[in-house]
């Protein structure tokens, strides 16, 4: 019996855009290419598949269906110029964070310091501190993640790309801590740190996301943060108090609502009634929307 491949397709994507998948003939695509061992750009060369070849793509597609996360089902996420292992247990990253992680690393490489010293909190599959330390030459970086679940997966991404980062000249320590306990064991970095960067839970306990895929799939402990969504971004800066250096960067991602600078529940405000940073400055995403803040240490 003939299978073509285009056939198969239209199929899935009208299967996935009437249970409301944001991406139908993305996912569709993605799902065939990954069951037939091949890059998605080759997808036009394949005419048809065989049998075997449809059970095993019907059942990824169910999963798809039931709204698992692409990721999920593909065991892996891009990031900028990196491959994540991503699954159950941590948090899969976004496009939008890729500019926060923009705006440190242009801020890094403008420094004259060797080696630079970076904090990635709530670090999670590594997103944001392995791009620096792949992308910033003699850096050392130490990201810090909480969950057990979500650490698993970060060092296997250190393993996956320690050879990008020993190339760079540069280095990531992994620790597995919550940022609001005793940090003893980095008591050596105290007013030494060139940059802080976090994409920490900003979503209020109460408020229940949307989508399926962030509702049912995504740990709570990596969405959540507290009755305003705004206590592991406090964490954020306490932390930053005691070791961020004078002249030192703050980049924090936060909730589009979480922009202002004169409501309480902005992150700016936050940074700015420390008193302890100067141009603090909200910016926003591709899409127009508020995203992240960054500021300098007085």
């Amino acid at each position: 019996m003939s299978n073509p491949t285009r056939t198969i397709l239209v199929d899935i994507e009208l299967r996935l855009k009437k249970v409301g998948v944001p991406s139908p003939r993305f996912d569709a695509e993605s799902l065939m290419a990954f069951s037939l061992g091949i890059e998605r750009k080759r997808l036009g060369l394949q005419q048809e598949i065989t049998s075997d070849q449809l059970r095993i793509l019907e059942s990824l597609v169910e999963k798809r269906l039931r709204r698992v996360p692409l990721q999920h089902i593909l065991g892996e996420q891009g990031f900028r110029r990196i491959v994540l292992n991503v699954g159950p247990g941590v948090f899969i990253p976004r496009p939008e964070t890729e500019l926060l992680v923009e705006s440190a690393i242009r801020y890094l490489n403008e420094l004259a310091s060797k080696p630079k010293i970076v904090f990635d909190l709530c670090a999670g599959s590594g997103a944001i501190a392995l791009s620096i330390a792949c992308e910033v030459q003699n850096c050392e970086v130490i990201a810090l993640e909480k969950s057990r679940e979500a650490f698993v997966y970060l060092e296997k991404n250190l393993q996956a790309n320690s050879e990008k980062i020993i190339e760079n000249n540069s280095s990531v320590k992994l620790v597995n801590a919550d940022i609001s306990s005793n940090l003893d064991i980095l008591n050596s970095y105290l007013t030494k740190v060139d940059a802080i960067v976090s994409n920490p839970p900003y979503i209020p306990d109460k408020m229940i996301p949307r989508e399926p895929e962030v509702k049912d799939f995504e740990p709570g402990m990596a969405l959540f943060g507290g009755p305003d969504g705004l206590n592991v971004v406090r964490e954020v800066l306490n932390i930053s108090d005691s070791f961020l250096k004078s002249r030192g960067f703050i980049g924090i991602e936060h909730a589009d609502v979480q922009g202002s600078s004169v409501e309480e529940t902005g992150v700016p405000y936050l940074i700015k009634q420390t008193n302890s940073y100067s141009k603090i400055e909200d910016r926003r995403d591709l899409n127009g929307v508020s995203r992240y803040t960054v500021a300098i240490k007085n």
